[in-house]
């Protein structure tokens, strides 16, 4: 049974439920957590929430660490005791047990916890557990390496000592280990949904402030670093409500009792605060301050914001420039005595009014995606304005499912259906007083859902989706449908002289990567042009 929890985290003895396992490992250990009240079991559930951000402010590697007894089970707390005087866990403690472990995000060493050892290797573990008290040393752990092991015994509100907190590393800095333990001491498991106790990086200064008179009592070198470059050569020893400091953070922490962030601007500088409030005995007794450079990422996102108000007005200059010449080529329309002229003319107004649009909807957004199906309703909207008659009482229909394309995409598929469009009112309702013209835009479903729309050539273009991968099939349907005169007999798509309906079979092909085919339909008078692409 593999270990699940949080990512960073060495978990060990938890099922895919996130629950305690029984009945764990080789060595047979049994009910692990059935002699934990639920105090107890709180506590190590808040630490172990935790403890990822626990080892990135101690920069140590953390272990929690249970006592067993000669039986490889949990040592029974001891019963409750008068007055202040420890308790101890009942029973001898013969082995330790790894509950979690984790590491600093910057240090990981990648390496597996020992599930199980003896109580006689790991002294200062079991003094601390045995006399529940804070013990601090050296660890071999390696021939001839050491590092620095601090261990704090883990008491519920009897003072009964259940569980210890070991503190290990090689280039040990132990100036921020018993405010991380306070930390862990007053961990909830909620503080996860709190972007403020988020992980830290190699460069995030970190700074221990005293509540009571805001003196700042240790700093990384992080923090040392970022206040030089801001001309503060001492942080220690200074008041947070200082000139050169004036973190008013501090304060609103101290009022709320929760932990704050904020971002700060200071002489060039973008930085953000995270006030993290360490609690004892009911009160904030310090507070831990991470300091997170973000200058880089503010100075990018103002680079983006530019580029973006660049591109957003390239696309408006060019739907303006593109509106222009549909405007001369009007005025030429009006001009033109020749009836086919008038036309060509009328035909090439709505083609560039068509990829005009899909201007006119960049210049406007902060994204390179256009939404279809406003973009859609554009196209058919102009092409109706445009070209239907007055004696010709027509139906129209349009509908998209919500769907965003890249501009490009979706400048070829708003000239498709342009085209298909005035195809279909130029040719389909010739002497027809009365007819409906419906136009939708789809996705594939993975099911086959919208096989039943495509018929003859169209279906064979499409493989069933039963057969396709999942990758492969993911596909958007352009169906155009009237119910008018139908194609003229001997119709062959691939001969047609068509102006647009050459058009339609190039961007299809060459830019939508594509099919399209162009049949009469199987439920009555009328045509159906169906276009299939990949998205």
């Amino acid at each position: 049974m593999k270990p699940v929890g949080i990512p960073g985290h060495r978990h060990l003895w938890y099922n895919i439920n996130n629950e305690p396992c029984k009945n764990i490992g080789q060595d047979g250990i049994t009910s692990m957590t059935s002699l934990l009240t639920q105090e107890q079991w709180d506590i190590l559930d808040g630490m172990r929430s935790n403890l990822g951000l626990a080892a990135d402010l101690a920069q140590a590697k953390i272990s929690l660490i249970l006592p067993l007894d000669r039986s490889r089970q949990l040592c029974a707390s001891a019963a409750k005791l008068s007055g202040k005087r420890k308790a101890k866990p009942g029973g001898e403690i013969c082995f330790l047990s790894v509950f979690d472990q984790a590491e600093p995000l910057t240090r990981s060493e990648n390496t597996e916890p020992e599930e199980m050892t003896r109580a006689a290797d790991e002294p200062l573990m079991t003094q601390a557990l045995t006399e529940n008290t804070v013990t601090e040393g050296f660890r071999e752990v390696a021939p001839g390496q050491f590092a620095r092991l601090k261990v704090y015994p883990i008491c519920d509100g009897h003072n009964r000592c259940f569980a210890a907190a070991a503190f290990e590393d090689r280039e040990a800095d132990v100036v921020f280990w018993d405010a991380t333990m306070d930390f862990l001491h007053g961990s909830k498991t909620d503080y996860a949904s709190n972007s403020c106790y988020r992980r830290l990086s190699s460069i995030d200064g970190l700074v221990l402030v005293n509540a009571r008179d805001g003196l700042i009592l240790a700093a990384n070198n992080a923090a040392r670093h970022i206040y030089r470059v801001l001309g503060v050569g001492h942080l220690v020893g200074r008041r947070t409500s200082s000139e050169e400091i004036n973190w008013n953070g501090i304060d609103n922490v101290l009022y709320t009792g929760t932990a704050e962030e904020q971002e700060l601007q200071k002489k060039g500088l973008f930085l953000d605060f995270r006030f993290i409030p360490l609690h004892a005995a009911g009160s904030i007794e310090r507070i831990i301050v991470v300091i997170e450079d973000v200058t880089q990422l503010k100075l990018k996102d103002e680079e983006l914001r530019v580029k973006a108000a660049v591109i957003r007005e390239i696309h408006h200059r060019v739907k303006n420039n593109l509106q222009t010449i549909a405007s001369l080529l009007r005025l030429e329309q009006r001009r033109a005595a020749s009836e086919e002229t008038k036309v060509v003319l009328r035909d090439s107004i709505n083609r560039i009014s068509s990829i005009a649009l899909v201007h006119e909807y960049l210049s406007g957004q902060g994204t390179e995606l256009v939404d279809i199906n406003e973009l859609g309703n554009g196209v058919y909207r102009t092409v109706m304005s445009s070209m239907k008659t007055p004696d010709l009482e027509l139906e129209m229909k349009f509908s998209a499912d919500n769907l965003r394309l890249p501009s490009q995409q979706a400048a070829s598929l708003a000239l498709v259906l342009n085209e298909l469009l005035q195809n279909a009112l130029e040719h389909g309702f010739e002497n027809r007083k009365k007819g409906t013209l419906t136009a939708t835009i789809s996705r594939l479903e993975e099911d086959g859902g919208n096989r039943e729309k495509l018929q003859g050539k169209a279906a064979e273009a499409v493989p069933y989706a039963g057969s396709a991968k999942k990758e492969n099939y993911d596909r958007l349907l352009l169906l155009v449908t009237d119910d008018g005169v139908g194609l003229p007999a001997g119709f062959d798509l691939q001969k047609t002289k068509s102006l647009g309906l050459k058009i339609v079979q190039t961007v299809v092909q060459s830019d939508l990567k594509g099919t399209f085919t162009l049949e009469p339909r199987t439920d009555g008078s009328g045509t159906v042009a169906r276009v299939v692409i990949h998205i």
